[in-house]
């Protein structure tokens, strides 16, 4: 059985257009070389508007662990994380599993 990971950046007021411009130069190839493609990955458009949630599919979470092991040996990732950093206001993390797998 798979499960999402969705992952929700609170960001700086304004931020948000800066970190779609930074992660489509620098943070999108390099992560995905690593996790695949994404479910997906939003900025909102109405309510909380500086939020941005990405989502990522896995089938355990020792291929979890792996692939984002690998992705922070990555010295492109590292440099996108040091950019967006300061954007960043908070992080949450959850893991999805899905109610129709049974």
């Amino acid at each position: 059985m798979s499960f999402v990971e969705m992952r929700r950046y609170r960001l700086k007021v304004g931020a948000a257009d800066r970190w779609v411009k930074i992660y489509k130069e620098k943070g999108y190839e390099a992560q995905r070389k690593y996790l695949g493609e994404p479910v997906g990955y939003y900025t909102i458009g109405v309510g909380d508007l500086n939020d941005i949630i990405h989502m990522w599919r896995y089938d355990t979470l020792e291929e979890r662990a792996a692939k984002r092991k690998a992705l922070f040996e990555d010295p492109q990732w590292l440099e996108f994380v040091a950019e967006i950093a300061p954007l960043v206001e908070t992080q949450e993390n959850s893991i999805l599993h899905s109610i129709l797998d049974d």
